[in-house]
């Protein structure tokens, strides 16, 4: 592959994949921000869409063990149709009014976003290098906070004035045309498919693979934590400053939009400072570090703090615990043998769906039991500290196996 093919088609291969996280975000995030109208349309309770959130997270959990090998053998962009054909199915029958439709539904984009990362993975490491794999990554990562900003402009506007059948719609195009875009350039980046004998070395996906190496065991489990972290402060953030901090519902939807924003701002930065330094790892002990400071912030926040220091507080709460994804995914690109980029970023997609399904259900139980949202955020400040400690033995690892 000379330089010359390949330089001119590293952008449009990150512009691809961040097109494609986009697709996956708004694929599992519509149902969740339309769920009051199409509950009032089908009759049932919103709260049911806790089960399908976990329903969705759950296959795509499983979907990552298949996801390396399928990329191998059928090429990065031939998965990365199949992922987005899988949420545009999903997205058709969300609009079937039944309940059963909307479970398999979920279930399809639940492997769409079980295979994305090995494909994106698999791409980004052929056609970009190395001392800009991380900003490459981190740009790529930031199409999950954005499709979920867009998301949340767009589909309740739709689904009130037009009908929640035409927020599906929207999606479904978008979908269709990055899938006839990406069929320009399927023989250029599929032209390594077939790798049979590598794909039969990584039975069960990457998860085998990944435990069995110090160095990527180590990352995976604290991108397990961080992800679990991340859900948390994502999920319990409105509910404990409108139960706890005296803030009203519009006010804690402020200050997590503010998060969110400190999120996606801060991934390209947290990428670009990797790549300056030349290590993900010591990037990710900054951001395990700003984490553990900014959740024992929470813990011990008051609204009669002034309101800048409060935007501040929630900004870095941001920064920390939802921008480390695009480093820890070029850090496991880093780590990958040779050619098996996929079948890492399918076992450490395993780990970081696992912190998504243990994270939000421990601390649920955790408050059952403690009874106070402050103080179950201690918790997440623990988990954080463990994560520096998994961190330690991972740079530990990575020494050894210079």
């Amino acid at each position: 592959m000379n330089t010359a093919r390949v330089l001119p088609s590293a952008w449009i291969v990150v512009a691809v994949a961040t097109y494609a996280q986009m697709m996956i975000a708004m694929s599992n995030i519509l149902l969740p921000i339309i769920a009051p109208k199409l509950a009032e349309s089908l009759g049932v309770s919103p709260v049911l869409i806790g089960y399908q959130v976990s329903l969705t997270f759950g296959v795509a959990t499983l979907a990552t063990l298949l996801a390396g090998n399928a990329v191998l053998r059928y090429g990065a962009a031939r998965t990365t149709q199949f992922s987005l054909l899988c949420c545009g199915i999903g997205m058709a029958l969300f609009g079937v009014p039944s309940l059963w439709a909307i479970a398999v539904g979920s279930s399809f984009i639940g492997v769409g976003m079980g295979v994305i990362n090995s494909a994106a993975a698999h791409l980004l490491v052929a056609y970009t290098t190395p001392e800009r794999r991380n900003i490459m990554f981190s740009i790529k990562q930031t199409g999950v906070p954005v499709g979920g900003v867009l998301t949340g402009l767009t589909a309740p506007t739709i689904a009130v004035r037009y009908g929640f059948g035409w927020s599906l719609v929207m999606v479904i195009v978008l979908i269709l045309i990055l899938m006839v875009f990406i069929q320009r350039y399927r023989e250029l980046w599929d032209q390594d498919r077939g790798t049979e004998k590598a794909a039969k070395t990584a039975p069960f996906g990457g998860v085998p693979m990944v435990w069995q190496q110090p160095d990527l065991r180590w990352v995976s489990m604290v991108a397990m934590i961080f992800s679990g972290i991340q859900r948390c402060v994502l999920s319990f953030t409105v509910v404990y400053l409108v139960a706890e901090g005296g803030f009203s519902l519009v006010q804690g939807g402020v200050m997590l939009s503010v998060v969110q924003v400190g999120g996606s701002l801060s991934r390209i930065s947290w990428g670009w400072l990797a790549d300056r330094l030349q290590s993900s790892l010591l990037v990710l002990f900054i951001i395990c570090l700003i984490t553990i400071v900014s959740t024992l912030g929470l813990v011990f926040f008051a609204n009669t703090w002034h309101p800048l220091v409060v935007y501040v507080l929630f900004f870095i709460l941001g920064a920390s615990t939802v921008g480390w994804n695009g480093v820890f995914h070029a850090e496991a690109a880093r780590l990958s043998p040779p050619g098996m980029a996929s079948v890492v970023a399918a076992g450490t997609t395993f780990f970081v769906f696992g912190g998504v399904l243990i994270g939000p259900a421990a601390f649920s139980m955790a408050y059952g039991v403690i009874g106070s949202y402050s103080q179950t955020f201690q918790l997440v400040t623990l988990s954080a500290v463990i994560s520096l400690g998994f961190l330690i033995l991972a740079q530990r690892a990575s020494r050894v196996r210079q």
